[in-house]
C-alpha cells in the first residue's frame, strides 16, 4: 500500500513538473504575439493556469485514495494539456523565431578580385599593377571587405589602389585595361551579363582571390518610427536577379513593385517600375542610371530613395527575394493558379536550357515554380532571342516587353496571395518560412507582422479574400534606347525614361489609396461587350510630353550660341585654350576655333554643372 502511494505521489510530482513546464513555455509564446488582442491572451493565460491549478489540486488529492481508474484517467488528461501546451509552444515558437530571421541585424557579404587578364592566376600574380576599388564607403563589397582584403594580402606593397565613382566606371576601366583587376561583389556576373559588351564577362574573367565576412548590415532602416502594417503603409518589392543562395550581395533588382496598403479600406496598389527606367539616383552624386543597377551597392537604400523621389512618397517597408525563394514560396504553397497571355519558353532559375527549359502553354494554368518564374521573367520570343530560336523556335506569340512582363509579375504575385490565403495547416506555413529563410530578406519585423492579426481575423471571419480590391499600376516612359550617352559607362545604353504623366497619375492613386487625397475622375472608360474585359492599369495612357534635354555637339555652334545655350540651361561655360590650359575670353573664332567640348554628346543636361569648350589659336 506504501510502494502505491509513494508511486502515485512520484507520478503527480512529475505531472506537476511537466505540467509546470507546458504552462511556462506556453505563456512565454504568449507574450510573444503581443500583436494579438491582449484579452485574448490574458484569458487564455487565465484558462491554462486553472487547468494546471484544478489538475494539481485533484492529482495531490487522488494520492490517498484507492480508485485506480481516476487516476489514470487524470494522468491521461493531464498528458493532454501538457501535450497541447508543448505542440502549442513548437509552433508558436518556430513561426516566431522563422519571422524574426528576416529581419537580420548581420549578413554575410562576399567580394572577388577579378582580372580581365587569364593569364594570371591568383593575386600573387599582381606585381606593379593597378588594382581597381570603389570609393564608396559605405558599399561593403566594393570598399569595406576589399579594404581589409588590401591590408591582409598587403596588396599595396607591391600595386597602386585607384578609386571610383561608380561600379560601371570601375568595370568601365578594367575591361579597357585601364587597371589590371578590380573588386566587386562575388555575384559580379549576374550583376553585369545584361550590359551591352559584357555578356560573355563569365568567360573574358577570371577570379584571382574571394572571399567572405559578416557585418552589421548596411540596409538603412527606412521605416518610420510610425510606421505600422495596421495603418495605411507603402512597401517595395524588390526581385533579385540572382541565381545564388541569398540576397545580400550585390544584384541587379530585376523585379520592382511598390505596394500601398490601406487595412482600413482593404484596398491595395500594385506598381510597377521596368528596370530599364532611366531615373536620376539618390546615390552616386544623384546620377542618372538605370533602375535595376540601383542594388548594385550593399544594400537596398539607394533604390529605395530613388522610387520615393520619383513618386513622392514615403516607403515604410522593402522585402527583397531571388530566383531561388520564388521557386520555393510557389511550390511551398501548392504552386498558383494563372490566366497565362501567350504560351511561352524560358530558362530555369540556375539560368540553364535544353533539359531545363520551361514550357507554359496559354490560359488557365496551374503553375509550380519553376513556371511561375519563368512567367516574371519572360520578356522576348524567339523572335529576338538565339536561346529561344534554339529551344522554342515557335513560341513568338504574344507582346514582349518590360511592360507585359510587369503585368506578369503582378499575376504571379496575386496567385501566391490567393493560395497562401487557402492554407490551413500550420505545419505548411512553418514549412514555407523555413523553405524561403535563406533567400529572402525584409526590414519587417515580427511585431509588425502580428499588428495584422486584427486585420486577418476580419478576413477569416468574413471567409473571403475577395474583399481586398487590388488597383494595377505601372510605370510608362518612351524608348530612349542609343540616345542618351552614359559617362560613368562611356556607352549609350538600352533605358526608358519615365512620363511625367504616368509619374503624376500613379502617385495620386497612391495618395488617394493612402488617404492623403480625395478621389478625382481622372478620365471616363469605354468598352466592348465582344471583348474580354481587363481592368484597367494606371500609368499606361499615350501621354505626350517633351523629350529629356541632352547636351548637343557644340562644334556646329557659334561663340554666342554657345554662351546662349549655356545661359538658357543655367550651366557655366568656360573657354580654355589648349596649349596653354589657359581661360580665354573669345567672342567669336576670328583667333580660335573649336577643339573640344567637356560633356559628351548626348549626356543628359541634368548631369551637366560646367561645360568646357577647349579651343586652339588659328
Amino acid at each position: 500500500m506504501k510502494k502505491k502511494k509513494l508511486f502515485r505521489a512520484l507520478v503527480t510530482v512529475l505531472l506537476i513538473i511537466l505540467q509546470l513546464l507546458g504552462l511556462s513555455f506556453i505563456i512565454y509564446a504568449l507574450v510573444l504575439y503581443k500583436g494579438v488582442e491582449t484579452f485574448y491572451r490574458v484569458l487564455g493565460t487565465i484558462i491554462l493556469i486553472y487547468f494546471f491549478l484544478l489538475l494539481s489540486y485533484l492529482l495531490l488529492n487522488s494520492i490517498k485514495k484507492k480508485n485506480t481508474k481516476s487516476f489514470i484517467a487524470l494522468i491521461v488528461f493531464t498528458l493532454l494539456i501538457v501535450g497541447i501546451e508543448f505542440t502549442g509552444f513548437y509552433y508558436l515558437n518556430k513561426i516566431y523565431v522563422a519571422l524574426n530571421s528576416y529581419n537580420k541585424d548581420k549578413n554575410m557579404y562576399y567580394s572577388s578580385l577579378v582580372s580581365y587578364d587569364k593569364t594570371l592566376k591568383t593575386y600573387k600574380d599582381l606585381n606593379d599593377d593597378k588594382i581597381g576599388i570603389i570609393e564608396d564607403v559605405n558599399d561593403i563589397e566594393g570598399y569595406v571587405l576589399p579594404k581589409e582584403i588590401i591590408g591582409d594580402l598587403k596588396l599595396e606593397n607591391n600595386n597602386k589602389i585607384v578609386k571610383y565613382n561608380s561600379t560601371m566606371e570601375l568595370l568601365h576601366a578594367l575591361k579597357n585595361k585601364e587597371i589590371e583587376a578590380a573588386f566587386f561583389s562575388s555575384n559580379y556576373i549576374d550583376m553585369f551579363y545584361t550590359l551591352d559588351g559584357y555578356e560573355n564577362i563569365e568567360e573574358d574573367t577570371v577570379v584571382l582571390y574571394e572571399t567572405s565576412k559578416e557585418y552589421v548590415s548596411k540596409e538603412e532602416n527606412i521605416k518610420s518610427e510610425t510606421s505600422s502594417l495596421d495603418k495605411p503603409f507603402t512597401m517595395l518589392l524588390i526581385g533579385v536577379d540572382s541565381s545564388k543562395d541569398g540576397v545580400t550581395s550585390g544584384y541587379n533588382a530585376d523585379v520592382l513593385l511598390l505596394v500601398t496598403f490601406n487595412p482600413n479600406t482593404l484596398r491595395a496598389t500594385l506598381t510597377s517600375v521596368p528596370r530599364d527606367m532611366y531615373l536620376k539616383t539618390a546615390c552616386s552624386g544623384n546620377a542618372y542610371r538605370r533602375i535595376n543597377t540601383t542594388t548594385w551597392g550593399s544594400s537596398s537604400s539607394c533604390a529605395v530613395k530613388t522610387i520615393e523621389n520619383l513618386f513622392d512618397v514615403d516607403i515604410d517597408y522593402y522585402a527583397k527575394i531571388n530566383f531561388k525563394g520564388v521557386v520555393q514560396l510557389v511550390d511551398a504553397v501548392g504552386g498558383i493558379d494563372v490566366d497565362v497571355p501567350y504560351s511561352l519558353c524560358e530558362q530555369n532559375s540556375s539560368r540553364k536550357w535544353g533539359d531545363n527549359t520551361q514550357y507554359i502553354e496559354k490560359g488557365n494554368q496551374h503553375l509550380n515554380g519553376e513556371q511561375a518564374l519563368a512567367l516574371a521573367r519572360n520578356r522576348h520570343s524567339a523572335k529576338d532571342s538565339k536561346k529561344m530560336q534554339q529551344y522554342c523556335p515557335t513560341y513568338t506569340e504574344g507582346v514582349r516587353n518590360d511592360y507585359q512582363r510587369g503585368k506578369n509579375q503582378m499575376k504571379v504575385i496575386m496567385g501566391i496571395v490567393k493560395a497562401a490565403t487557402k492554407l490551413t495547416d500550420p505545419n505548411q506555413a512553418v514549412n514555407i518560412l523555413e523553405k524561403i529563410s535563406s533567400n529572402f530578406q525584409t526590414n519587417v519585423t515580427t511585431d509588425d507582422v502580428l499588428s495584422l492579426y486584427s486585420l486577418a481575423k476580419s478576413l477569416v471571419i468574413s471567409d473571403t479574400t475577395e474583399l481586398v480590391n487590388v488597383q494595377r499600376l505601372q510605370l510608362k516612359g518612351y524608348n530612349a534606347w542609343r540616345t542618351v550617352y552614359e559617362p560613368s559607362s562611356k556607352s549609350y545604353p538600352a533605358v526608358t525614361i519615365p512620363y511625367t504623366g504616368s509619374i503624376k497619375d500613379i502617385k495620386n492613386e497612391m495618395n488617394i489609396n493612402l488617404g492623403k487625397s480625395n478621389y478625382t475622375l481622372i478620365k471616363s472608360i469605354s468598352f466592348d461587350l465582344n471583348k474580354p474585359y481587363e481592368s484597367t492599369i494606371i500609368g499606361q495612357d499615350k501621354y505626350v510630353q517633351e523629350k529629356i534635354k541632352t547636351m548637343p555637339n557644340l562644334s556646329t555652334y557659334s561663340v554666342s550660341d554657345i554662351k546662349t545655350f549655356a545661359s538658357n540651361n543655367n550651366k557655366t561655360i568656360q573657354f580654355v585654350d589648349v596649349d596653354t590650359n589657359q581661360n580665354v575670353d573669345i567672342y567669336d573664332y576670328s583667333t580660335y576655333h573649336f577643339y573640344s567640348q567637356s560633356v559628351h554628346k548626348d549626356t543628359i543636361l541634368d548631369m551637366v554643372n560646367d561645360i568646357v569648350i577647349k579651343v586652339k589659336m588659328n
